[in-house]
Parts: C-alpha cells; sequence; structure tokens
C-alpha cells in the first residue's frame, strides 16, 4: 500500500513540567477526542493553575526550520505554525497535537498572580495514543527534538553513539542547546543530564550515520514502520514444548551504535499495559521463546515481562535477536487485544525508552460491536463504485446559514478500495486489469492499478479492436491533493532547490525545502517548475461495513495552483492563483443492507469557497466492482 497505517488503541500518560515564560517540550503521546479524532494544542495545552497563550511547531514533525538563539526572532524565519490565544489578525492557525513531535509552549499566570519567567508554574498530565517510532533527523542542520527517558541520563552517554560532539569547544557553535524561561536558546554541557519531555535543538552532522537517532541500541522488527508490533490474525504457527499451546512468533532485533571503547548496554523489555492482575493481563500471553537444548523443539523462558526483562546485554557494534510469541488465550469479546511493552535501553545515570505496543488479533472471534474491527478475511475487501446524491446544502442568503434543503439533487462518483485487513483509501482513478499468462491452462488473476507505470505489467480484460484492454473507472468529483515529497520529484527540481540551498548532495534536499521552494501559499503566479504531481490513493479512517462509518483521516486540499481549483482560470492571467480549499467529509452506513450493496448518509464540510464552512448532505450508495484485495 501507498499509505501504511494500522490502528491504534494504547494509550498512556505523560507528565510534563512547566515554567512560567517559554518551554520546549517533546510529546510522546497523540491526544484524541473520545471518538479517536485527534486534539489540537489549544485543547491540550490547558492546565487551571496556568494559562498557555502561545503554542509554536516546526512544519514538519521532525526537521529543521530556521533557527535563532532568541525566541522573540524565532518564529519570523519561517518554517513554523504559531498558535496563539489572542491573535491580532483574527487568525488563529489549529495546530494538531502529534506523538512524538516538539512544540514551544509559552505559559503565563492567571489573573491576580505575581510570578517572573523561570517560575515553576505546575504539572500538566497528558494522556494519549503511542506508538513505537524511528524519528528521521535533517542532516546539515538544527533539529528540535527530544527523547523518551527515565532518571537523569547525560548528555554525553545519550549521544556518544552518534557521533554529536556535546562539548563542542570554545568558539564553535554548541552542539546541542535548551531553552531558558526568557526565550533564550543556550548550550549545553555533556555531563548535564537530559530531562524526560524536553525539547532540545542538536546540531546533527552530514556524516552521521542513518537518518535518525533515538538512542545508543538501534530497534527493529518486521513492520516497524507500522508503529505497532502485530503479531497478526493467527492461529499459531509454532507448537511449543513447554507450556504445550501453539503460538505466533515474531523477532526483535537490537543492535549497539557504540562505535569505539567497550560500551555495554543493557536492554529491558517491560510491560506496562495491563498492570499484572488487571482484567485481561493474561487474554494475550507474550512469552519469549527460546529452543530447547539438543532438540528440534521450543520452550517459553521463565521471565515475566511486567516485571521487566533483561532481553539483552550488548557490546559496542553487536546485535542480538530474541523471539517473541502470542498466545490467544481469550475465547470471547473483542477480536483484538493490545498491549503497551517499554523497550529500556542503559545509560549512566538513567535510560532512554522507546514505546512497544503489541497487539494481536483472534481469527475465530466476530467483529467488535463497541470497536467496529473487522475480521482477518474482511467481507468489505475490494473495490467500490458508489454515487452520492445531495440533497441538501449551506444557504449563503439566509441569516445564520443553515443547511437547507436543495432544488434539485447533485451526483458525484465515488470510488472505493478496501485491502484485505480491512484498511479503506479513497481513489480518484482505477483500472482493472489482469496479470500474464503464458499459457491458457494457467488463469489470469485480477488486478487493480492506480499507478499508471506499472500497466505494462499487465494485461487488459476485454478485446476493443483487436487488442487486450482494462476497464478504467475514475471520478472528477474527488481529485487528490498535490504531492510535494522530495522522493518524488524530478531531478531538475531537486537539482535547481540544491542549487538555491547550496547543499553538496541532492540528498539533502528535504520535503520542507521542497514545500518551502514552491510556497503555494506566498506565489501570486505559478512556479514554472511546479510539478503536476498526486498522490494515487488517499488514506480514510473508519471502516465500510454496515452499521459503519466512514470518514477523510485527513482533508482533501486543493492547493492555490491545484489542477482542480475553482478559482483558477487556464486563460485568464487575472485568474492564475485560486484560494487554498480543504474537503473532508463522513460517512454514516444503514445497519441493515441489500447484498452487494451498502446505503448510508453523506456529510461534506467544504472550506475555502466562501467566508463560512459550506455543508453538503446527500444519500450514498455503493456496489462492490472487484474483491481484488491490493492495489498497483
Amino acid at each position: 500500500m501507498i499509505f501504511p497505517w494500522a490502528a491504534r488503541a494504547v494509550e498512556t500518560s505523560q507528565t510534563l513540567k512547566l515554567v512560567y515564560g517559554w518551554n520546549a517540550v517533546w510529546l510522546q503521546v497523540a491526544p484524541v477526542h473520545a471518538d479517536g479524532t485527534a486534539m489540537t494544542v489549544d485543547q491540550v495545552f490547558v492546565a487551571p493553575q496556568f494559562r498557555v497563550d502561545q503554542v509554536a511547531s516546526v512544519i514538519r514533525p521532525v526537521g529543521t526550520a530556521e533557527f535563532s538563539t532568541n525566541q522573540q526572532t524565532l518564529f519570523s524565519r519561517g518554517g513554523w505554525k504559531l498558535w496563539k490565544s489572542t491573535s491580532v489578525s483574527g487568525e488563529n492557525l489549529s495546530i494538531l497535537a502529534q506523538a512524538n513531535q516538539s512544540y514551544l509552549v509559552h505559559v503565563t499566570p492567571l489573573a491576580g498572580q505575581t510570578v517572573v519567567d523561570g517560575d515553576p508554574a505546575g504539572e500538566l498530565s497528558i494522556r494519549g495514543v503511542v506508538e513505537f517510532t524511528r524519528p528521521e533527523w535533517t542532516k546539515g542542520g538544527y533539529n528540535l527534538v527530544g527523547f523518551g527517558l527515565l532518571g537523569a541520563p547525560t548528555f554525553n552517554s545519550l549521544l556518544a553513539a552518534s557521533g554529536i560532539v556535546v562539548d563542542s569547544g570554545p568558539g564553535l557553535a554548541p552542539a546541542v542547546l535548551k531553552l531558558e524561561a526568557a526565550g533564550d536558546w543556550v548550550g549545553v554541557s555533556g555531563g548535564e543530564p537530559v530531562e524526560d519531555g524536553r525539547a532540545y535543538w542538536i546540531n546533527v552532522p552530514y556524516d552521521m550515520p542513518g537518518k535518525g537517532y533515538a538512542g545508543p541500541v538501534a530497534v527493529d522488527f518486521t513492520g516497524a514502520a507500522l508503529g505497532v508490533f502485530d503479531f497478526g490474525p493467527g492461529p499459531g504457527t509454532r507448537p511449543l514444548q513447554s507450556p504445550n499451546v501453539l503460538v505466533t512468533p515474531k523477532e526483535l532485533t537490537f543492535s549497539n551504535l557504540e562505535r569505539t571503547g567497550a560500551v555495554t548496554h543493557d536492554v529491558t523489555i517491560r510491560r506496562l499495559l495491563p498492570a499484572a492482575g488487571a482484567d485481561g493481563a493474561d487474554d494475550l500471553r507474550v512469552m519469549v521463546l527460546e529452543p530447547v537444548p539438543n532438540q528440534l523443539a521450543w520452550q517459553a523462558k521463565n521471565v515475566s515481562l511486567a516485571a521487566g526483562w533483561q532481553a539483552a546485554s550488548l557490546a559496542s557494534g553487536r546485535s542480538t535477536t530474541v523471539t517473541l510469541g502470542a498466545d490467544r488465550n481469550w475465547s470471547a469479546g473483542a477480536s483484538e487485544r493490545e498491549h503497551l511493552c517499554r523497550i529500556e535501553v542503559a545509560l549512566n545515570g538513567g535510560s532512554v525508552f522507546h514505546f512497544l505496543p503489541l497487539s494481536a488479533t483472534h481469527p475465530d472471534l466476530p467483529p467488535s460491536a463497541t470497536t467496529g474491527e473487522l475480521p482477518p478475511d474482511n467481507p468489505s475487501t475490494g473495490l467500490w463504485l458508489g454515487q452520492v446524491l445531495l440533497d441538501s446544502v449551506t444557504s449563503l442568503t439566509v441569516a445564520d446559514a443553515p443547511v437547507q434543503p436543495a432544488s434539485s439533487m447533485a451526483p458525484m462518483r465515488i470510488l472505493i478500495h478496501v485491502d484485505a485487513a480491512g484498511r479503506p483509501v479513497l481513489l480518484s482513478h482505477v483500472i482493472l486489469m489482469q496479470t500474464k499468462t503464458a499459457s491458457p491452462q494457467v488463469s489470469a488473476e485480477p488486478v487493480l492499478v492506480v499507478n499508471e507505470s506499472q500497466i505494462s505489467q499487465f494485461e487488459g480484460i476485454q478485446e476493443r479492436a483487436g487488442k487486450k484492454v482494462g476497464i478504467r473507472y475514475e471520478t472528477v468529483s474527488f481529485d487528490m491533493p498535490r504531492d510535494l515529497r522530495a522522493a518524488v520529484q524530478p531531478a531538475s527540481v531537486i537539482s535547481s532547490i540544491q542549487t538555491a540551498k547550496g547543499y553538496t548532495t541532492a540528498a539533502m534536499v528535504t520535503d520542507a525545502d521542497v514545500n518551502g521552494y514552491f510556497s503555494l501559499d506566498t506565489r501570486e503566479s505559478r512556479p514554472t517548475d511546479l510539478q503536476e504531481i498526486y498522490y494515487p490513493v488517499w488514506p480514510l479512517g473508519g471502516q465500510l461495513g454496515a452499521g459503519m462509518t466512514l470518514s477523510t483521516a485527513q482533508s482533501l486540499g486543493l492547493d492555490p495552483f491545484h489542477r482542480s481549483n475553482p478559482f483558477r482560470h487556464a486563460f485568464n492571467p487575472q485568474h492564475t492563483v485560486g484560494y487554498d480549499i480543504t474537503r473532508s467529509f463522513q460517512i454514516t452506513f444503514e445497519a441493515t443492507q441489500e447484498p452487494g450493496l451498502l446505503n448510508g448518509r453523506y456529510r461534506e464540510t467544504t472550506r475555502g469557497l466562501a467566508r463560512q464552512d459550506l455543508v453538503s448532505t446527500g444519500r450514498i450508495v455503493l456496489r462492490r466492482v472487484s474483491r481484488v484485495a491490493t492495489l498497483y
């Protein structure tokens, strides 16, 4: 899939210690509302004993923004989103609170309080969803990042394996800076302790190995990019000699990144949730597996993850792999179980840690009515072609702009694909084709193609003028946002950005560089080298099926130079640039459906076409046209 993701449900809490004035914080959890939607910073940074009046974040989750050691001039240098409780211009940016993201937070006293910057303001407990993450840093500049920490490890102990020299010496720019309450950034020494929940500017050298750094021991496993250690739907595949059960094995690999000296790091895996003895603690039994000596058999080690198990003691430059096994020890309730573990790497004075959610699904249980889970063999898998009939819309002439019935219905075609795991995506087009075969005795298999560069690998499924052609489904009602990732830009664009930035290699060009180069929201005319590259699919949240709800996980955006922006005119020089337009929708399916069809209600909110948001509602009918689970 082009957009890998998985459902996240494991939540925990993080406590931030804030002072009056500016704070640089590292948020390790993703706060969400009860319905699972993401919260914004103005909803998260709230406390009864003080007030947060400004929050800023770099535009990229982990990346380089224009840097200044003075807080007052930092935000004017680009690369930032800034929210203020009172905005003079009336424009308040809505900033999502995301996990593994840095924020600059300004705390001010309540009315009647007398404090000075730097005085303790109090603690703020934030609860949210967590995932396993491996950060990506921009090399050759400062990155605003933080770490999950226990105790008080030193900067030298934490960063030695990265090649970053904290004590850079007199006359040299500091390699690591911390934020003081007065708003200035100052250098740190290698012997200082690193604080949990605090963000630091770290100058990342060009020669730092790897893409990012989260401590001296790297962690990897199959599916790490999805953020969860998933044992899958089962059933188990490996019989154990002791205990006599069938488990699903999955490997976890650790590597000590220390390059010099005899620096050994102990690695511990500790289960945080559910606590030992809590309800459901034994539903998903995760064991540490080892071979039985002198036999072709496996057994579970006598260890407790709830108490903490030392998985490795790694010398410099060494790696080791451990095998965990999942026993699905439940037979009723929801089909999925999730635990939360923490991988702790011992340092001088403390530890650095990674969250590790564990999940497994029971193959014999039906979908959960409360979680909307779908069984592994998903009944909705395939391509769905639908029609939306809008019958009401926001009125621009009636006071308070109510949603009123329309005089006629407006039809829109919609294309949705669901993979084998039940994950839905929105499509703008797709071609139904089949695999090639050299013999009629071997049947061709149907495929769905969204990347047109893949067409030559397959063949059509119907004859037209003596040639096999595919069946193309498309819609003009749901166009995809522009793709401005550096990885998809042509060499000419990357070369131009490399020259403008003064980079020595093209590999140094980042997504943020591409966005800044085109600056779609500030240009008055279309950049001549702006590429017409658009995402082929767009992720949707929720599930497709009877009684389910489906919605846009992220709004569909039409930038000012988008091919479908209605404010642009191809031949009018006064209409070369439009406004930023975003669309989000939600589909609620009826509980009772006819075979092969899905009926429901459609609701869309469009922002940017008028002064107020426009809401359109109507009916939707979907029918499945293919059961193919994979997109090419």
